[in-house]
């Protein structure tokens, strides 16, 4: 599954269906089925991270940036070891044309998630929307070096394009 390969947290049965088929409906890009499964979680696993991150993503893939950044800050507040409500909070900052404060939140993040591909990454989009050119290109070199796979990425991403010459 696109978003739980990873994931080695124990759910009952029924949740990881529930789990996997609105992975699945996010990957045919159909949102809304998405939900409808993550809302008919039972009520005691709708606080586990990662039945939070999967709301989070549906949100996310249906541009209700406010929303995700409000579920992404409570939650990485409720579970401050899951790096990805970090990522997933400056990403629909960055979506709602915040990329100062986006930029704000990644830098306020934990050590360790500072050496992450994808903190970097990010932060090479918010100060390329930002103008700062400089910083964009040289946090987009320390994302290549920490994860290589991220050099395409950066090729096609809109965000980056003012690096592209």
């Amino acid at each position: 599954m696109l978003y739980l390969a990873n994931r080695k947290r124990e759910h009952t049965a029924e949740t990881q269906r529930q789990l996997h088929a609105a992975d699945g409906y996010l990957y045919l890009n159909m949102p809304e089925e998405a939900l409808e499964e993550i809302e008919a979680i039972q009520v005691p696993e709708q606080r586990n991270p990662d039945v939070l991150l999967a709301r989070i993503r549906v949100l996310l893939h249906m541009h209700c940036w406010s929303e995700a950044e409000a579920l992404s800050q409570a939650s990485g507040i409720e579970h401050p070891e899951e790096e990805e409500f970090t990522v997933q909070r400056a990403f629909a900052l960055h979506q709602m044309q915040q990329s100062a404060v986006a930029d704000e939140v990644l830098l306020a993040a934990p050590e360790w998630l500072r050496r992450t591909g994808i903190l970097h990454y990010n932060l090479a989009c918010y100060e390329a929307r930002l103008g700062n050119l400089s910083i964009a290109r040289q946090c987009v070199k320390t994302a290549i070096e920490i994860n290589a796979a991220m050099k395409k990425n950066a090729s096609i991403d809109p965000d980056l394009e003012a690096l592209w010459n």
